[in-house]
C-alpha cells in the first residue's frame, strides 16, 4: 500500500468518526452485575464555544470514564449544561449592547434562553466531534422543566429522609 504524499485530515477524521458508536457509552440503569461509577461534573455555562479550557477539563474526565469502563464498571458520564447565572446574563448584555435593566424582564430572559440554546447546540457538536465518551442519553439542561422537577423531587426526598437541617455557620 502506497503512503499518500499529502495527509487529508478531514478524510481520516470522517472515517474514524463514522466508526464511533455512541450507544456504547450509555449507563445501564438495570445492570446490577457490574459496580457503578458515577461521574458528576460541574456543567459548563453555554455562553460561547467549547473552548480549549473546557476541552482540557473534559479530557481528564473522559480518561477516567474510559479507564473505569475498561475495568468493568457501569459508568454514568452525563453531559449537563448550567444555563443560569451571571455568566449568561453578562454575555447577553455584551452581545446585545444592553443591560438587563434596559429591557423588560421577559425579553431579557428570552434573549438569555435563545443564546443558551444556540450555544448548547454548538458546544454539543464540538464535543461529539472530539469524541468524548459522554452518555448523551442522560444529558441535562438546567433551564428545562424536567430538570426542575428532578431537583425538587430530590430535595423533598432528602427532607423526608431527615438529611436536611438548618444551622448557623460563619460565612
Amino acid at each position: 500500500m502506497a503512503i499518500p504524499k499529502e495527509y487529508d485530515s478531514n478524510e481520516i477524521e470522517e472515517k474514524w468518526q463514522d466508526t464511533w458508536d455512541m450507544s456504547m457509552y450509555h449507563f445501564d440503569w438495570k445492570d446490577e452485575s457490574r459496580p457503578q461509577y458515577i461521574i458528576d461534573t460541574p456543567p459548563p455555562y453555554p455562553t460561547g464555544n467549547f473552548h480549549i479550557g473546557n476541552s482540557l477539563n473534559w479530557c481528564y474526565i473522559d480518561f477516567v470514564a474510559r479507564y473505569k469502563r475498561m475495568q468493568g464498571f457501569n459508568v454514568m458520564f452525563p453531559q449537563g449544561w448550567d444555563c443560569h447565572g451571571l455568566p449568561t446574563e453578562v454575555k447577553v448584555e455584551e452581545i446585545h449592547g444592553i443591560t438587563k435593566n434596559q429591557v423588560p424582564r421577559t425579553e431579557f430572559r428570552e434573549l438569555c434562553e435563545e443564546m443558551t440554546v444556540g450555544n448548547i447546540e454548538k458546544m454539543r457538536a464540538t464535543m461529539l466531534r472530539l469524541g468524548f465518551s459522554t452518555d448523551w442519553s442522560n444529558e441535562f439542561i438546567t433551564m428545562e422543566p424536567d430538570y426542575y422537577v428532578k431537583t425538587q423531587t430530590s430535595f423533598v426526598k432528602m427532607k423526608d429522609m431527615g438529611r436536611l437541617y438548618q444551622s448557623e455557620h460563619p460565612v
